[in-house]
């Protein structure tokens, strides 16, 4: 139904109004309580002990060659990183190991040449190489059982043993 302008305008006159506004009082929401947790850091991948450079990864080569695949890189900037920030490590080997397959000669060269690219490559993160050899066992030095493919691919690794170390050099500063 429309009402016309006579009468709104009665209706007004009279005292009432056409539509009206209500005000609602209403109590507040309570604030609600919000926190966080930031999730616990990953576990590092490079540790450094008293005699080794620890990786708790695995360097990755392409399958029986010495070059360095890229998804390993950012774990052997890690390894470089420590040594950057712990001088005192004089020398450390680089030792390449490798599972039983295969012939010992072509294993001692290959874990041989997988040491030298590693080698290189923390060499080209700002690593003097006097702070660095590289030595392949082939299969020597097992840490597991080369009679199982788990075992064989323990087999396979790089290790970062220290050699020669000085004294670890603090820096103090004058007040």
């Amino acid at each position: 139904m429309r009402l016309g302008p006579i009468l709104v305008l009665g209706l007004a006159s009279l005292g009432m109004s056409a539509c009206s506004l209500f005000t609602v009082q209403q109590d507040p929401f309570q604030p609600m309580q919000i926190s966080a947790k930031r999730p616990d850091p990953p576990p590092a991948r490079v540790v450094l002990t008293d005699s080794a450079i620890t990786i708790m990864d695995k360097v990755q080569f392409k399958v029986g060659s010495a070059e360095l695949l890229p998804v390993s890189f950012p774990l052997l900037n890690e390894v470089a990183r420590v040594m950057k920030e712990n001088e005192q490590l004089e020398l450390v080997q680089i030792e390449g190991h490798t599972s039983s397959e295969g012939g010992a000669a072509v294993n001692k060269k290959l874990s041989q040449a997988r040491a030298e690219s590693v080698r290189k490559y923390i060499m080209s993160q700002g690593i003097d190489g006097k702070r660095l050899v590289a030595k392949g066992f082939g299969a020597e030095r097992p840490i597991a059982d080369n009679a199982t493919d788990a075992g064989k691919e323990q087999n396979r690794r790089v290790e970062f043993n220290i050699i020669k170390q000085g004294p670890k050099k603090t820096l103090v500063q004058d007040e």
